[in-house]
């Protein structure tokens, strides 16, 4: 007894610094395996004990009291006991005792080879092994109260959680993109959402599917659907034209616990398409309203870029987007010139706009891009679409999609091009002009930092190409026929005539 008590003064200590693993069975009968907590993410903080030890009946309520404020086993700490010489019914009693409702591991499930893998020689020893495996507290004793244990714990960066806290894990589902084979969404979680799972599928396909394999609906779209955790946009293929289908997503709370399954219904839209464009009514990001009916009724045709905000490839042809409106005549004459975004927000399409010098209508997503695109539909980007005041499609997707080409589409339709009223193209303040108009032998530039300048005809082919330095730069007209040209340098494109 004297040794004993002497043994119960020493300090005791695990001498590793790092964890060794295990999986034991508790009192209760529940696996637990280690690694497979920390691997999850949580620290671990392990009581050695046996149920005489009079220092362990007075550490372990302080250690229940402190499992309670950090949280209970939920959030970032999992504790549980150990003991050295105890058995699974002598294990039960002291948990009933003390109110232990962590993982109680005695004899029968483990506990004593653990004890002596992990170089246990005084009783109790209480360490704390961090999600890194690393032993970070090889001792903590003495335990005045709880409170002894929650600072140890919060020094390692360990936070304090309510156990009582109720999850409601909850995924948005927004709908990007419609078409006839494919289905584009976005799944956004909330702070209760650990992680969730999500599928498409039409509803008799899910009830054959949860028939065969005996599952309810959240169990099969955990067992089958997509998993994630952080905000992801998804595009389903190989779809259906004109079918319903249903997005479903079930979310899943840090104890494990389903939420509730969130349905979106969903049509492909029909194979082949129409020859008469739809109607919409948007609001561009200036706040005007758009009614393309209108515009087409009063006798104007339009062509529409359908664009997507941050794409390379709808970046590209921006330069011939802004050359055709300032060539057609500024939305005065026969074209009315529009773009439309269904992922660009107004914030975003306001930096396009500003990036491209845009002077025509910008609807974003925020104005109804997104509606609009999915009701045409539009299968790619970008897309630019000429549409005749009798509400046909004269062209529903000039491609590729450069000036030449629009100038063709326009021609096809007799179209004619049109000065803009102020007869200068404005580039961030700097004006670019060109004299004489009419031209005989030479036309000059004029204007600040010209670089490349190219001559094209009125299909649009080029036919000229000149690397141009400084702020005037003479082109000989001489061999051209009589007739009108454009010349291009950067974003301006200015029209003159040649008369022999």
């Amino acid at each position: 007894m004297l040794a004993l008590a002497i043994s119960f003064g020493l300090k005791a200590q695990c001498p590793y610094t790092e964890a060794i693993d295990f999986t034991a069975t508790d009192c209760h009968g529940t696996e637990v395996h280690l690694f497979d907590i920390l691997d999850g993410g949580q620290a671990v903080l392990i009581d050695f004990f046996f149920t005489t030890c009079g220092p362990c009946q007075q550490a372990t309520p302080k250690i229940v009291e402190s499992y309670y404020a950090m949280g209970c086993n939920m959030h970032d700490v999992f504790y549980m006991e150990i003991s050295t010489s105890d058995g699974d019914a002598a294990c039960q009693n002291w948990a009933n005792n003390y109110g232990v409702e962590y993982p109680t591991i005695s004899t029968n499930g483990g506990g004593n080879t653990i004890c002596s893998q992990y170089g246990i020689q005084q009783y109790p020893t209480v360490i704390l092994i961090m999600p890194n495996r690393q032993i970070v507290i090889q001792d903590l004793w003495p335990i005045n109260n709880a409170q002894t244990v929650i600072t140890a714990l919060e020094q390692h960066g360990l936070q304090q959680h309510d156990c009582n806290a109720v999850y409601n894990p909850m995924v948005t589902i927004t709908v990007d993109q419609v078409l006839e084979t494919e289905v584009t969404a976005t799944f956004t979680p909330n702070e209760d959402c650990a992680s969730y799972s999500y599928m498409l599928a039409t509803e008799a396909e899910i009830q054959q599917w949860m028939s065969m394999t005996g599952l309810e609906l959240p169990e099969y779209l955990q067992t089958y659907g997509f998993p994630a955790e952080e905000t992801l946009s998804h595009t389903f293929t190989e779809l259906e034209p004109n079918t319903d289908y249903v997005i479903y997503v079930v979310g899943v709370d840090p104890n494990g616990d389903f939420g509730e399954v969130i349905q979106e219904p969903v049509t492909t839209t029909p194979g082949g398409g129409t020859d008469i464009m739809p109607d919409f009514t948007a609001t561009d990001i200036e706040g005007k309203e758009v009614h393309l009916y209108e515009i087409l009724d009063a006798g104007q045709a339009v062509l529409i870029n359908f664009f997507l905000y941050g794409d390379e490839f709808s970046e590209n042809i921006m330069a011939d987007m802004v050359d055709s409106y300032r060539l057609y005549g500024c939305n005065e004459h026969d074209v009315f010139f529009m773009e439309i975004s269904p992922n660009g927000h107004d914030e975003q399409c306001q930096v396009w706009v500003d990036r491209f010098g845009v002077q025509y209508p910008t609807i974003s997503r925020d104005g109804g891009g997104n509606d609009i695109a999915q009701a045409i539909p539009v299968g790619y980007y970008p897309t630019i679409m000429l549409i005749r005041p009798d509400h046909t499609f004269a062209v529903r997707d000039i491609y590729p999609p450069t000036l030449e080409y629009i100038i063709d589409a326009m021609n096809g339709e007799g179209y004619e091009q049109h000065d803009c009223e102020d007869g200068v193209y404005q580039n961030n303040n700097q004006a670019v002009t060109l004299y004489p108009n009419p031209a005989n032998n030479f036309v000059t530039l004029s204007g600040e930092n010209l670089s490349m300048v190219r001559v094209y005809n009125t299909l649009g082919q080029m036919v000229d190409e000149f690397e141009a330095n400084g702020s005037e730069f003479r082109i000989n007209t001489a061999n051209y026929e009589s007739g009108i040209y454009f010349v291009k340098t950067d974003e301006t494109t200015l029209r003159f005539v040649v008369k022999h």
